[in-house]
């Protein structure tokens, strides 16, 4: 009996995914087809995002990679890839409604589906995907002439995605007197508090030692018709008292502001029943939407595990794995061990070319290994494998 796989989403998780079960699954299932809807016709290396906003540091062909020409080795009855986004899904239905980019409507039919469609920065900030692959470079491009243009940067958001950035402009700019760079944390120190206190004090020196002028407890907004930024003082921590919060500025004035914070969950399409309050999938240990048995959820787009890289590759590894047990049939699926989410912290922080901060489980690393494996390149290296279907961002071989 004909299988139909559908997959929604075209980057970190759904791309390996759709990968394994064309080189594995659909050798040994007759009649499997694998369907993918995206609206990008190129994977985003979006890790290098915080360097490719910058003008003149990475060429569009290290962010972006084009996808069809990778799975055009398989059979073509054994695969599709629709360009397009999710506009509904009918559980009970087992379909999904899509508008196709050149807006016309088709509804596809599916036995398992995959929620693979992961989050978007708010304020249409490029360093997630857009509406489209082109959309995506063009905007890239716009802010990267602003950063040009500009002789002052205040950016907002002390979370990974800020930091990183301030340090790419802290390396190229401010460390040499070029643009004056300022970062706004809402918490008394960059990065989230679960990390270590000196893996956090760290980024903050380091950020300093560019000459980025860190401002911690603290939110930041602007017009966009003005330079001004207003900041209004936050209470992160018990420490934070009115005299420190008394020194904060009430504004700023900059050429140029970056609002590098927030994500929101690419899952507008679902039934509201589906979601949790925060908007992310309602996720159970097996990686299923919960109360239904066909439907599997991997990356942002759930709420089993905190929104991260490492966590959302686990995920997709072991889907492939359930999904291909399913399609193979005969019980093998029964015999899989359950998935067993790991928490434990593992994160890399890139500060420029030549530094950075990490924390893997309760152990602060040294920068010179954050440097080594993230920061030199932020694993552009390892991109054309990962499209070609080589490899995953943890499993390195034999995928």
């Amino acid at each position: 009996m004909a299988r139909t796989i559908v997959i929604l989403g075209a980057n970190y998780t759904g791309v390996p995914i759709a990968h394994y079960l064309l080189k594995h699954t659909a050798a040994n299932v007759k009649d499997l087809k694998v369907v993918v809807v995206a609206p990008n016709t190129h994977m985003y290396w979006f890790v290098a995002s915080v360097r490719g906003i910058l003008p003149n540091m990475l060429a569009d062909d290290h962010l972006f990679l084009p996808l069809a020409p990778e799975f055009a080795k398989y059979p073509s009855d054994k695969y599709e890839l629709v360009l397009g986004k999710a506009e509904r899904v009918d559980p009970t239905s087992s379909i999904v409604e899509v508008r196709i980019n050149d807006g016309s409507a088709r509804t596809i039919r599916y036995d398992d589906l995959v929620i693979a469609t992961g989050s978007s920065f708010k304020n249409d900030m490029p360093f997630k995907n857009l509406s489209s692959t082109d959309d995506t470079k063009r905007t890239l491009h716009e802010w990267a002439q602003r950063i040009s243009e500009a002789k002052s940067i205040v950016v907002a958001g002390g979370g990974l995605t800020g930091v990183e950035l301030a340090g790419e402009l802290g390396q190229e700019y401010a460390s040499t007197g070029k643009k004056e760079i300022t970062l706004i944390c809402d918490k008394d120190l960059p990065l989230e508090p679960r990390l270590r206190r000196d893996v956090r004090e760290t980024a903050k020196n380091e950020l300093e030692r560019f000459k980025v002028k860190v401002i911690t407890n603290a939110r930041a907004s602007s017009s966009p018709s003005s330079n001004i930024i207003t900041l209004t003082p936050t209470k992160s921590s018990p420490s934070t008292s009115e005299k420190a919060a008394a020194k904060i500025p009430r504004t700023l004035s900059a050429d140029l502001f970056i609002p590098a914070f927030g994500t929101i969950p690419n899952t507008s399409f679902l039934p509201a029943s589906m979601l949790d309050d925060r908007g992310h999938v309602k996720t159970t240990p097996t990686l299923r939407a919960q109360g239904h048995d066909n439907i599997f959820v991997v990356g942002d787009a759930g709420n089993l595990q905190v929104t991260q890289g490492v966590y959302a590759d686990a995920q997709a590894v072991y889907l492939a794995k359930l999904l291909d047990a399913r399609a193979l049939g005969n019980g093998r699926e029964a015999q899989l061990p359950p998935y067993k989410p790991d928490d434990k912290i593992m994160v890399g922080v890139s500060l420029g070319k030549n530094s950075g901060v990490g924390q893997m489980g309760g152990w602060k690393l040294w920068g010179w290994m954050i440097a080594m494996f993230k920061s030199k390149k932020l694993g552009t290296q390892y991109f054309p494998a990962f499209v070609r279907g080589d490899r995953t961002i943890l499993v390195k071989k034999n995928w």
